[in-house]
């Protein structure tokens, strides 16, 4: 399994999974440039072992596309994108505003879209490319308090489907990860939102969690999402395409 000389755009790889794939598709043979939105993406850059990196808020227009074309720059190409981005905002429906439907678009949906648009047309002409959505469960089973991720992850699977069969021909795959319970500072924002809407300690809630929600009976690891995404991204994966690979401990198969 291995990803050796290609060349990964990991966006939002400063921390939690894109930081695990990122790391994971270094180890693969991948030379790598990431994305973040603080001032540490370029010190997570450097531990990684990536080739370059940006700071890019998917909220402002323009900035996917530009992320992207910083990435072309520094490696010479891209054959794999990961598109992955920060959480939207947990709150019930009747307290998110236009404004908060309007960052998420943006933040989640408008820049697969931008990305894909970015990258698509080299992979096609080149024959070879990978593109990889980290979603969420909620593409599968909506996730209370997730309005904002429901919906527009829901549209990133969603282009994922619909680009499949028109790339392949191409020798591009679509893949869509739908992560929960992964253990990150992103899992844990959300149980104590959880917690306390139910009005828990939050070591209440998470224990209940894993009790009724997780079979197996502990958290997903990050680096779990990385070692699938580098596997996908490998020649062994080839006859893959258009799949939503669902990591949730069996969550939605209870």
């Amino acid at each position: 399994m291995t990803a050796h000389g290609r060349r990964a755009l990991v966006t939002a790889g400063s921390s939690g999974l894109g930081t695990a794939i990122a790391t994971s598709l270094r180890a693969g043979g991948a030379e790598v440039f990431i994305t973040g939105t603080g001032p540490h993406t370029g010190d997570v850059a450097r531990k990684v072992g990536a080739a370059g990196w940006a700071i890019a808020d998917f909220t402002q227009p323009g900035a996917a596309a530009a992320a992207a074309e910083a990435a072309r720059a520094t490696l010479g190409g891209i054959d794999i994108l990961v598109s992955n981005t920060g959480g939207t905002r947990a709150a019930k429906a009747t307290e998110l505003s236009a404004h908060d439907w309007d960052s998420a678009y943006r933040l989640v949906l408008d820049s697969a879209i931008s990305l894909t648009n970015a990258v698509l047309p080299g992979m096609s002409a080149a024959g070879w490319g990978r593109l990889i959505y980290v979603t969420s469960v909620g593409v599968v089973k909506p996730l209370p308090l997730l309005h904002l991720s429901n919906v527009m992850r829901a549209g990133v699977a969603a282009l994922a489907r619909s680009l499949a069969a028109e790339v392949a021909p191409q020798g591009v795959t679509t893949h869509v990860i739908a992560p929960a319970h992964i253990d990150t500072p992103r899992r844990r924002s959300l149980a104590a939102a959880r917690a306390a809407a139910a009005g828990l300690p939050t070591e209440e809630l998470e224990r209940r969690q894993l009790a009724d929600e997780l079979p197996v009976g502990r958290w997903g690891r990050p680096e779990e999402i990385g070692e699938l995404v580098t596997h996908l991204c490998s020649e062994l994966a080839g006859f893959q395409t258009g799949q939503t690979h669902v990591v949730d401990g069996g969550m939605t198969a209870t």
